[in-house]
């Protein structure tokens, strides 16, 4: 039988080591909503000694996108809309979807999308909406072009952002494709039109302070920036220093796909409360709507050909969320295990039927996620 000793093996053997490794790192595990591990080690500032501690924030990345998800599905449990209603609806500039396609002889073109976009796209990463990066990709090209353009103008911002990626062609037809991009942050404008609040506001009122989550912040407000992990970028030759992109400091536009700073303190909360339905007597969502979210979407065929590799062997994705299908592909968790990565290192994995909770979190480029996350839970789920 496994133990979780196994886990200090691990981390000890990871971090602070020569090359592409992390300085620091923290790892919180509770079973049934208790901590049953709790490790902090190495530096969250190598450079001037300060330890990663409980209290260190670290930038979140797309383990954002699980709270997001999770404060939109509380205007469905309104009422306020379904996942089949048309994008266009709330929206008017994803009326008349245009999309890009290539003619017999690879020429690009623009036509008119054979399918109609729905508010269940957006969730499922299949709107045929990449992320506005410098990409060759046509329509990543049009959205930097626009993003640049609506930074210039003062006017980035989340419901300006969803009219630009409506007038944008898309990637594809929605529902053909599984592609990571920016649904969610359509999804958080969404939020907006309905709630008429702004997305950081909403999340402060229904998710961070109910649970008690007090250091979450989309910009980390000057007194808590000695808190702030650094980001190194680490490399076969070590690791180094380095600065987000500077779209992470447009300071008006509050990501849902990855704007969010956070204590492993913190989402610990919101894990365990997703994880066990209720938490703290915090209730987030209805059982049955955490079920929903965590229920795969993808066809078989896209989900093979988009979705799953090694790190995601025998996934499928939710609502904003990945989804343990197959157990037998490479892992030893429950069926409908849940969760997401940040592009930083940040991990979480909630599971309902073993309720087990899982945070990881260090701060490096690339974010090693392939190796370090599944070997932790192969052997949380080993010892417990």
């Amino acid at each position: 039988m496994g133990t979780l000793r196994n886990l200090d093996v691990l981390l000890e053997d990871i971090v602070g080591k020569e090359g592409p490794w992390p300085a620091g790192a923290g790892l919180r595990v509770y079973k049934d909503g208790e901590c049953v591990y709790d490790r902090f080690l190495g530096y969250r500032d190598e450079e001037k000694g300060l330890p990663f501690t409980p209290d260190t924030i670290c930038q979140l990345a797309s383990m954002t996108k699980c709270i997001a998800v999770t404060a939109v599905m509380q205007l469905y449990e309104k009422g306020l809309f379904l996942l089949t209603d048309p994008v266009e609806d709330y929206i008017p500039e994803f009326a008349d979807r245009q999309v890009y396609d290539r003619n017999g002889k690879g020429e690009l073109f623009v036509r008119p999308a054979k399918t109609q976009m729905t508010i269940g796209h957006l969730f499922d990463m299949t709107c045929g909406i990449p992320v506005n990066w410098d990409r060759p990709e046509p329509t990543c090209q049009d959205l930097l072009a626009g993003t640049n353009k609506l930074l210039a103008e003062g006017k980035y911002n989340l419901r300006e952002y969803a009219k630009l990626a409506g007038r944008t062609p898309g990637s594809f037809d929605p529902g053909t494709h599984y592609y990571y991009g920016q649904g969610h942050d359509i999804l958080a404008a969404l939020l907006e039109i309905l709630t008429g609040k702004r997305f950081g506001e909403y999340l402060q009122e229904n998710i961070f302070e109910p649970l008690g989550m007090k250091d979450m912040h989309f910009f980390v407000p000057e007194e808590k920036q000695d808190r702030v992990a650094v980001m190194y970028a680490l490399t076969k030759e070590g690791r180094k220093p380095t600065r987000l992109p500077d779209i992470f400091y447009a300071s008006d536009f509050e990501s849902a796909c990855g704007g969010l700073f956070g204590t492993i303190e913190d989402y610990s909360r919101f894990a365990r409360c997703m994880t066990l339905g209720e938490w703290n007597g915090v209730r987030l969502l209805n059982d049955r709507t955490i079920r929903l979210m965590a229920m795969n979407r993808l066809p078989e065929d896209i989900r093979k050909a988009d979705f799953e590799n090694a790190y995601h062997a025998g996934y499928g994705y939710g609502l904003g969320l990945r989804t343990r299908m197959y157990p037998a592909a490479g892992s030893n968790t429950s069926v409908g295990e849940f969760g997401w990565t940040g592009g930083f290192g940040t991990w979480v994995l909630m599971d309902p039927t073993a309720k087990i909770t899982i945070v990881y979190g260090h701060q490096g480029m690339p974010n090693r996620e392939e190796y370090i996350h599944p070997r932790i839970r192969n052997i949380v789920y080993s010892a417990l």
